[in-house]
């Protein structure tokens, strides 16, 4: 169960979790503790804070600071973003700075559009984009396409040849076209490049991964498992194919999406995450909002790697909202998702889109790195503590600004537009534990002080101000971990069974067996295994039904609370789901119509109904079920005592941040849930 929010100690979902997204392995074949994570963060805080000093010494004040930031961290009063504590403090984040931000934007128009966005998906980073016609083409003319895979096995311990090698010969009276992809990081998004930029006409294209470790092997960098060429070699040849249908021809919105959706496929063991945009009233626009309809029927599963949303640059006639939530609801309930330029330029005028959960206004070529206040921490007596936190966290969330993306792969452009707005995102979770959450004072005063940390920390370096900085993400696993509601959502209920995916093989799972946690198989993956664990949430207000406290607030009043971030903390923009049934479809089209001056962006989920279990409503499992109070106690009373033992890091393995798909899933290394 869940710790009251004075104590330290983490439940056993959040120590569990942790373990399993964030601890990296040791020398000493362990795992980190969580005060091994926190310290390598600290440690990353102050490599920055000395860079942005001049290389200088901290004094005491500021060394002081930094225990500060440890104590809130340890605590769980607030956090970093996962991607800071998977990475924080290695030397992968040291020499590819881009790689410490959780999310991007650009336009996709030019062939270094497409390197710099695989250049960071493959690095964990969320990246939307514009897919732009007008540059981007097919091949000169329709080649025949060979891929040679590799074959090399686990044993094989030796890189291969990290950089691509491109060749011209003549094969039996052919002209073969060869791209040896490299074993690096680096090269792949170079590979595609390569294959976009092609304009010499050839016989046949051979795409060569020979020289691709195999999956398994564990990138020292990252930290994450290798998928080989298993997925990157199929995507390939699915752009080549793309590019020969499109050959002597501009590429279309939809042709740059495809290219871009299939590029998010090739990471096995770290999921990427996508938004894709597109002008209402583009000649293109309807075929992109109906992209994802039937994915299945028509075998375009890689459409599922981006949320597609269309954007307004003009308000909106109340019909053009109707004519959209139609299609919307005629896809399934989400998709496509839609965003007020109109507002997000007047909050922030270099906008031209936003990240995959869009809480941030970002440029083209922009990024945005974020931290966040656990607001359940802060009711009675512990509410003075919150102002201080906030300071602490956003001064913080200024120095990971301080960074050089001039990385050899990255246009500059990335670099001098992220020294210009410095964007800052501090956020909020455990907004529905938060005692004065109804408050727009309270709420007004938090944001006045964050800003006004910020701004201090670039003047005491002599830097710009940031141009934003306070925003709401969904918060997800970070929320798990700091054992607290998620961003501004309510639970779905009082009393939850929450199934946590693991690896089948992570030993972990036997302590928790042996612990009588329910562990069951994962009908969606043959390698993993679900774990129940038990969730309360006491103070948090819901309707009972059927002997179930359960969340049925209707959507209408979850706009409203987005609507009072808006007005009164967010500088950016509020990422939140609104579940919502069929019938309340013209109440919130009404909505929109009226408060399109406060709205930038929400997401759209048809509600599932909370009091059912899974056989009610034909799933397999729930990631999230809600039980009675008496089910709840009645499995509580069976467990027991954890073995707290360490763990070979040898035996330990970690597969992605997809471990959970509840809609509120948060950007844990810059992955965000698709609609």
């Amino acid at each position: 169960m869940r710790n009251s929010p004075e104590l330290r100690t983490p439940s056993v979902r959040a120590s569990t979790i942790i373990r399993r997204t964030y601890s990296r392995p040791l020398d000493n074949g362990n795992f980190e503790s969580w005060e091994d994570i926190v310290g390598r963060v600290i440690g990353h805080q102050r490599w920055l804070w000395q860079r942005a000093l001049g290389d200088l010494p901290l004094n005491k004040k500021q060394e002081d600071e930094l225990e500060e930031l440890r104590e809130v961290l340890l605590t769980r009063r607030g956090s970093v973003s996962g991607r800071t504590l998977w990475l924080g403090g290695t030397d992968v984040a040291k020499k590819r700075e881009a790689s410490m931000f959780n999310c991007a934007f650009t336009k996709v128009e030019t062939v270094h559009d497409v390197v710099d966005s695989f250049w960071l998906l493959l690095q964990g980073c969320g990246v939307g984009f514009e897919p732009v016609v007008g540059t981007l083409n097919g091949f000169t003319a329709p080649m025949e396409i060979e891929v040679v895979r590799s074959q090399r096995h686990l044993l094989e311990q030796k890189k291969g040849r990290e950089t691509n090698v491109e060749t011209y010969v003549q094969e039996n009276g052919k002209t073969v076209w060869t791209i040896g992809v490299g074993d690096s990081a680096e090269a792949w998004a170079k590979s595609v490049g390569k294959m976009l930029a092609g304009k010499r006409k050839a016989d046949v294209l051979r795409l060569d991964f020979s020289q691709i470790r195999p999956a398994g092997q564990r990138l020292k960098g990252y930290g994450w498992i290798s998928s080989g060429d298993e997925t990157f070699a199929p995507a390939m040849q699915r752009i080549a194919e793309i590019l020969n249908n499109r050959a002597g021809l501009l590429l279309s919105r939809i042709d740059i999406l495809d290219v871009l959706n299939h590029l998010g496929t090739t990471l096995s063991s770290r999921r990427s995450a996508e938004i894709a945009l597109v002008p209402f009233g583009d000649p293109e626009w309807v075929d992109f909002a109906k992209a994802k309809k039937d994915f299945w029927v028509h075998n375009n599963f890689h459409r599922q790697q981006s949320n597609n949303s269309v954007m307004f640059k003009s308000r909106p006639t109340q019909d053009d909202i109707i004519n959209l939530f139609d299609m919307m609801q005629d896809a399934g309930g989400s998709e496509p998702g839609f965003i007020n330029m109109v507002e997000g330029k007047r909050r922030g005028p270099w906008i031209s889109g936003v990240n995959p959960c869009a809480e941030i206004l970002l440029p083209n070529k922009g990024f945005c790195n974020l931290v966040e206040i656990n607001l359940s921490r802060f009711n009675g007596k512990e509410a003075f503590k919150l102002w201080r936190t906030a300071e602490l966290l956003a001064r913080a969330n200024y120095r990971q600004t301080c960074v050089n993306l001039v990385d050899g792969v990255l246009q500059r452009a990335w670099h001098e537009n992220n020294e210009f707005l410095r964007l800052c995102g501090v956020g909020v979770t455990g907004v529905a534990e938060w005692e004065p959450g109804s408050d727009p004072d309270v709420w007004r005063m938090l944001r006045d002080k964050v800003k006004r940390a910020a701004h201090g920390m670039a003047d005491e370096l002599g830097l710009p101000h940031p141009k934003a900085v306070t925003t709401v993400k969904p918060s997800g696993t970070l929320s798990k971990i700091m054992d607290t509601t998620e961003g501004v959502h309510k639970p779905l209920g009082r009393y939850i069974f929450n199934n946590v995916r693991f690896s089948r093989h992570d030993p972990f799972v036997q302590e928790l067996i042996d612990a009588n946690y329910r562990v069951f198989e994962d009908p969606s993956s043959p390698d993993a295994v679900l774990v129940t664990f038990p969730v309360s949430y006491e103070k948090v207000k819901l309707d009972e039904v059927d002997g179930k406290f359960v969340n049925l607030e209707p959507a209408t009043v979850q706009l409203a609370r987005y609507k009072l971030l808006m007005d009164n903390y967010v500088d950016h923009n509020c990422s939140v789901t609104i579940s919502y049934s069929p019938e309340e479809a013209p109440e919130i089209v009404d909505w929109l119509h009226q408060n399109w001056d406060s709205y930038v962006g929400v997401s759209f989920l048809y509600r599932t109904d909370p009091t059912k279990t899974a056989k009610d409503l034909g799933y397999l499992y729930l990631p999230q079920e809600v039980v009675s109070k008496e089910s709840f106690e009645a499995y509580v009373a069976t467990l027991k005592s954890l073995n707290g033992q360490e763990m070979g890091a040898q035996e330990l393995v970690r597969e992605a941040d997809d471990f959970e798909i509840d809609t509120g899933m948060e950007c844990a290394t810059g992955a965000c849930p698709i609609r």
